[in-house]
């Protein structure tokens, strides 16, 4: 799938950053690793994710937005997680999160 790099702010990261803007746009969940995911504390609703990505010697996390929008891209250590303080992994915001998303995967999947 091809991710969308429109916009002043993402072109310019692209720029500023040397980013390899062809191996950063074909998004591939299969060989890229999920970092994060963000989401509306008050749906549930996902809003981004962010995935590493390596090409050549140097990694990369690419934020995905709606409508397979690149958002922007961050070159990072090969040893960075991405889990701050911010990130819930579990509790009761992780679960409403789960619910909302398991109900929304079977919707889809009634189609």
């Amino acid at each position: 799938m091809e991710l969308r790099a429109h916009g002043g702010h993402v072109t310019e990261r692209l720029r500023q950053r040397g980013a390899p803007v062809d191996e950063l746009t074909h998004f591939d969940p299969a060989s890229w690793t999920l970092v994060s995911a963000e989401v509306r504390t008050d749906t549930g609703k996902w809003v981004a994710s962010t995935w590493r990505v390596r090409v050549g010697t140097r990694h990369w996390w690419v934020v995905v937005g709606l409508g397979n929008a690149l958002v922007t891209v961050i070159g990072v250590d090969p040893w960075r997680k991405g889990q701050g303080e911010s990130i819930v992994t579990d509790g009761t915001l992780y679960a409403f999160v789960d619910g909302v998303n398991e109900r929304l995967m079977l919707a889809e999947a009634a189609h």
